[in-house]
């Protein structure tokens, strides 16, 4: 076995920094950057937006938690929330006392 084939060996390293300098001397523009951007957060907006529609008593007890705070559109503000934050929502949803 060469040394180019040892995990961890100089070659191997060497190989992939040299691949990882060119990947990041490619020029992106900044409009490019923000569609890449946008089509990434469109399937997480959606499974989140799924997520809080079927998951309505976690909506409703941060909806409890924003009341207190500003009881102005809050049921608004929970559905986006839960939609914006779906991964933690469970947390953030046993976080909030019920009603």
């Amino acid at each position: 076995m060469s040394n180019a084939e040892v995990p961890g060996s100089p070659g191997r390293i060497e190989r992939a920094l040299s691949l990882l300098r060119r990947i990041l001397q490619y020029q992106v523009s900044v409009g490019a950057l923000i569609e890449v951007g946008l089509w990434l957060a469109i399937p997480y907006l959606v499974t989140g937006f799924v997520w809080a529609v079927f998951h309505p008593e976690q909506t409703e007890r941060i909806q409890a938690r924003i009341e207190t705070v500003s009881p102005v559109a809050a049921d608004v503000a929970a559905f986006g929330l839960t939609t914006a934050l779906w991964p933690a929502s469970i947390q953030i949803a046993d976080a909030c006392p019920p009603r």
